[in-house]
């Protein structure tokens, strides 16, 4: 069987001060093909230790892929390991070193000398070009294997991985994946929803992924299969499903609202600003999405133009409030529908309100509603990301 490993570089992987997606991800692009992943691994910037990984990785697997490691630190070592593993001496490339001179150059800089180990390679290897940073990457083709070397920023290395899983030249299998997008089902819902058709093994499986945009019901396996057992599933999750794969929340509201000719405004307290910077994340945003205010005080909020016997009278953190903030929002900016937050994001419960309670308000023309949230999740972080994801669930819901 054609077996693959995957191995993540970086101190940084293992205390979490960086949350290791990229060999997950690298490992979803290989399922379209006959690889079997035979093991994902994150492992320190030791030299010794990586170097022995990377070995034992070269003697069981036929594909060996590697991010991170490759910038111009003392503490960069992937290069050096993979060197010590196959028994071969690193080289100065002097073209890829005059382009390093070349590209700090342009930016109005002098190379520091540190960067000088970026154009080292070992004589098995060829390079693959880096388009956005300083750290090219390797290929090394050799024993009728494949060892790809890629940097640790997910803007540099996915362009670069694109361009060579297509070359590899890997087994193709015959593959489908289906995935339905939820919100306001929890996992454990959602299996108990399917029943006997969540599946774990056999020509289809079924699989459940809890994301900041809610829960990805995945259906994948043989394209037959797949397609016969996603018509059975779609009916089952109702109206909780609210895109496809590839669709994102900010996205597709922005898309709905252009579809209605529409224009959006925001007024947060609970996520900060977040739900804006979600929204004007998609390219074009400006096309509806007029803007937002954040007001995050009680100081703050008391300047809006809601009359102050709302908050006198249901507090600040209520579905009253949430509400006459969206009608204050459609109001002061002028457009057709208007987003609301408040809430609590911790760590402490505010006006009797326990951490993760949120209240969205919908103002558009055909009156004003709320959504009363209770969203888990720790940490005010991911608190607020996830209220922002609600917040634009509600709005898809309601422009579908």
């Amino acid at each position: 069987m054609f077996l693959a490993e995957i191995i993540g570089v970086g101190d940084e992987l293992l205390y979490g001060e960086t949350v290791d997606t990229n060999t997950a991800e690298i490992a979803v692009s290989l399922q379209p093909y006959a690889v079997g992943v035979r093991r994902t691994l994150r492992v320190a910037d030791n030299l010794e230790t990586l170097a022995q990984e990377v070995r034992q990785a070269w003697e069981k697997a036929r594909l060996v892929v590697l991010s991170g490691g490759l910038g111009p630190t003392p503490d960069d070592i992937t290069r050096e390991a993979i060197a010590a593993a196959l028994g071969e001496e690193m080289q100065p490339d002097p073209q890829v070193l005059e382009w390093l001179e070349k590209l700090f150059e342009a930016r109005g800089w002098k190379m520091p000398e540190a960067n000088r180990k970026q154009a080292l390679k070992i004589p098995s290897a060829t390079w693959i070009a880096n388009p956005r940073g300083t750290a090219p990457g390797w290929w090394i083709r050799r024993e009728d294997k494949d060892l790809i070397c890629l940097p640790g920023p997910p803007a540099e290395w996915r362009p670069m991985w694109a361009e060579v899983l297509p070359r590899l030249g890997l087994p193709q299998k015959s593959y489908k994946q289906v995935a339905f997008k939820t919100f306001g089902l929890g996992e454990s819902r959602i299996v108990e929803l399917l029943g006997e058709l969540f599946r774990r093994n056999g020509a289809v499986e079924v699989g459940t992924y809890a994301k900041m945009d809610g829960v990805a019901v995945v259906v994948r396996g043989e394209p037959g299969p797949v397609e016969a057992l996603a018509a059975q599933i779609r009916p089952l999750l109702g109206e909780a499903v609210w895109g496809q794969e590839g669709d994102t929340l900010p996205a597709l509201a922005l898309r709905l609202l252009e579809g209605r000719k529409a224009s959006l405004a925001t007024l947060e307290s609970m996520t900060g600003g977040v739900l804006g910077a979600l929204l004007t994340g998609v390219p074009g945003a400006s096309q509806s999405y007029l803007g937002g205010l954040v007001p995050y005080s009680p100081a703050a909020k008391s300047q809006l133009p809601i009359p102050p016997e709302v908050a006198a009278q249901h507090g600040m953190i209520s579905s009253a409030f949430a509400e006459a903030m969206a009608v204050a929002a459609r109001g002061m900016l002028g457009a057709t529908y208007a987003l609301s937050t408040t809430g609590v994001a911790g760590p402490e419960e505010l006006e009797g309100q326990p951490v993760g309670t949120l209240f969205v308000g919908l103002a558009s023309p055909e009156g004003v509603k709320c959504r009363h949230f209770r969203l888990p999740g720790a940490g005010r972080e991911m608190l607020r990301q996830r209220a922002a994801h609600a917040a634009l669930a509600f709005l898809v819901g309601e422009l579908r």
